[in-house]
């Protein structure tokens, strides 16, 4: 089988710090995966890159995030290069989530407004309204992808999002595991005492990944595909053994 997965940072495969949710599905079982997680990236990001990557997918698993954040697509290198001076979200990522250094990217700029692009649009143009529809959007037309490539697809909420207006945009919420978003589920958990990063946002400790893996995606695996001869026993203690020490550390 092969699996791909999406996200923004909480589904990035490529943080450095300790291990994701992401880590886990090919130490688990015996799959083919492909991950799209980009760190700051938004709504718009996560429905481009898992349209763009989709050939030979077998299944889906999409958590989408805030959508009080914004994504620019960048097709001029200088913008990139200037970009690249900011002193914060000062990057941009290729359609797999990774950062590069060339156009055409993808800015996930979020939602700051310390430079002179944000400030401008922060002030001129942003609208929460559209936010949302947007982003009820983009839920909506990556379903109707995902249904026409014929790949089976588990969504998740990483924040909370307003879907009062879900039917009228056509997103089907019985392809949502839950509605309670990763962003409560952390803040309710006994995990969040290991967090000393509360001011760079949602940032789940080791623990919290290993244990939403292991409630919500692993039952998902085992349906879908064999597993691995794991311990998972050992990855409990492991993960809890990570998540102490980063704290004791102050990076977590």
């Amino acid at each position: 089988m092969r699996l791909l997965t999406a996200g923004c940072g909480i589904s990035q495969m490529s943080f450095p710090y300790w291990p994701t949710w992401v880590k886990y599905p090919a130490i688990t079982h015996r799959l083919e995966h492909v991950n799209v997680g980009g760190p700051a990236s938004g709504n718009e990001f996560i429905c481009h890159s898992v349209m763009e990557n989709l050939e030979g997918i077998d299944c889906a698993v999409i958590v989408w995030t805030n959508h009080l954040k914004t994504d620019i697509y960048v097709e001029s290198q200088q913008t990139v290069d200037e970009i690249k001076t900011y002193p914060t979200r000062n990057f941009v990522l290729n359609n797999r989530g990774l950062v590069v250094d060339q156009a055409p990217a993808w800015w996930p700029s979020s939602v700051t407004g310390d430079n002179r692009i944000k400030k401008w649009i922060n002030e001129n143009l942003y609208s929460e309204v559209y936010q949302v529809k947007k982003t009820l959007q983009c839920i909506s037309s990556l379903q109707r992808a995902l249904e026409k490539k014929q790949v089976d697809y588990y969504m998740f909420l990483g924040y909370p999002i307003p879907l009062d207006l879900a039917d009228n945009y056509g997103v089907d919420l019985e392809h949502f595991i839950t509605l309670h978003s990763l962003y409560d589920d952390y803040y309710a958990s006994e995990w969040r005492k290991y967090s000393n990063t509360q001011e760079y946002g949602l940032v789940p400790v080791a623990g919290w990944h290993w244990d939403f893996y292991r409630q919500n995606i692993l039952p998902i695996l085992d349906y879908k595909c064999d597993r691995r001869r794991v311990n998972i026993g050992e990855i409990n203690r492991s993960v809890k053994a990570i998540t102490e020490k980063n704290f004791q550390k102050g990076i977590s």
